[in-house]
């Protein structure tokens, strides 16, 4: 059996992009209430630079799983390969939702919100329902990425007939299809009909069908199967330069037709982006440097990657009541922020910590071994 080599640099480019999308909520929290807000209401001042830039963080996020889930799916073909594909994703990220999901709910309560209607929230959130509200404000990016999971999974079933190539192109072209019409609409002179175009096609059924974010799973299936391990005749390297080159592009043009920050932030958080896309094709160089440190320091590079997961289900609910329960015993805002900030990460280790020790007890029913690109998927 091949064994895959282990991608460090997405476990950095994974802690970095949570760390963005946690300082870019906490930018935005109140400090009277456990709510958002903006300006001189803000809770954190010093962090309004970071307003937004969460965006680039939730892009690479999107981008890495492209490129995870391709690569964990581009072995077997069938229906049980697709069951197998099916098991190692829900082992991955249901036992930590779940847990982040009570940590949220108790939160929530504790802040004085109706507990029954927490209560739905979480069911919503811990069965990933398409329609929200959830319990927490990350989980919408989790069900989008529950669909690119059942398409990719049909690659799977068919034997790769759909071709992981072919699958990164629908999703791609049919996501920057979607993102034109909406630069047009943006672009063009202000109406009620372009502005009631924009409402409706801005709605979460849109988010859903991969319209809105496909380009970054696109993007990231094409760096890997440029990497000539996708199943079958590798496609031509000129096309696939092309289309990464084009959906990173439209990448972009996404993150700047959705953010409400002035022209100023909005290109440091598309630099951003361009930063941890180019981080992430460039790493190859740094897993090999990687690979010939000590056992500790790559274990080190592991967690700091898998804990991510944890910090960016964690930072939302539970920050904002923790911040708003801060200032209440008169705290002052940078004392504040370090320990509402250290709160969550020890909550976020704590949850990992469980998290292990849920799938260890789930894969050990399972005697057959995984493949190393499976391992991959499943960090």
């Amino acid at each position: 059996m091949d064994r895959k080599p282990h991608y460090f640099t997405l476990d950095f480019l994974r802690i970095v992009s949570a760390i963005l999308v946690l300082l870019s909520h906490f930018a935005t929290y109140a400090a009277t209430s456990a709510s958002v807000t903006s300006g001189e209401d803000a809770a954190f001042g010093f962090l309004s630079v970071f307003a937004g830039l969460g965006a680039a963080g939730v892009a690479t996020l999107f981008v890495i799983s492209g490129f995870a889930i391709a690569m964990s799916a581009s072995r077997d073909g069938g229906v049980s390969a697709a069951l197998r594909f099916a098991r190692i994703r829900a082992t991955r990220i249901l036992p930590a939702l779940w847990l982040s999901a009570i940590v949220s709910l108790g939160a929530r309560a504790f802040y004085g919100e109706d507990f029954r209607v927490l209560v739905l929230d979480a069911i919503r959130s811990a069965v990933l329902s398409p329609k929200g509200p959830y319990i927490d404000g990350v989980v919408w990016s989790l069900v989008v990425q529950v669909t690119f999971y059942l398409l990719v999974a049909v690659c799977v079933i068919s034997k790769f007939r759909l071709s992981l190539y072919d699958l990164a192109k629908l999703i791609g072209l049919s996501s920057s299809a979607y993102l034109l019409v909406m630069s047009g609409l943006h672009l063009a002179p202000s109406s009620a009909g372009a502005e009631g175009a924009i409402a409706v096609l801005s709605r979460f059924p849109f988010k859903l069908l991969l319209l809105q974010h496909g380009v970054f799973f696109a993007a990231g299936m094409l760096f890997f199967v440029a990497s000539n391990q996708d199943r079958g005749p590798r496609p031509s390297y000129m096309p696939m330069t092309i289309l990464f080159v084009a959906f990173s592009i439209m990448g972009i043009i996404e993150i700047l037709l959705n953010l409400d920050n002035s022209g100023e932030y909005r290109y440091i958080a598309v630099s951003i982006y361009v930063f941890l896309l180019s981080a992430m094709a460039l790493g190859n160089f740094f897993d090999l440097k990687m690979s010939k440190t000590s056992g500790m320091y790559r274990g080190a590079v592991k967690y700091i990657g898998r804990i991510s997961y944890t910090v960016y289900l964690n930072h939302y609910a539970l920050g904002m009541v923790i911040v708003w329960f801060l200032f209440r015993r008169g705290l002052s805002a940078n004392a504040v922020f370090v320990v509402s900030v250290a709160s969550v990460l020890i909550v976020s280790a704590g949850v990992s910590w469980l998290e292990k020790k849920i799938q260890n007890a789930i894969t050990g029913r399972f005697a057959r071994p995984i493949s190393g690109a499976a391992k991959l998927a499943a960090m």
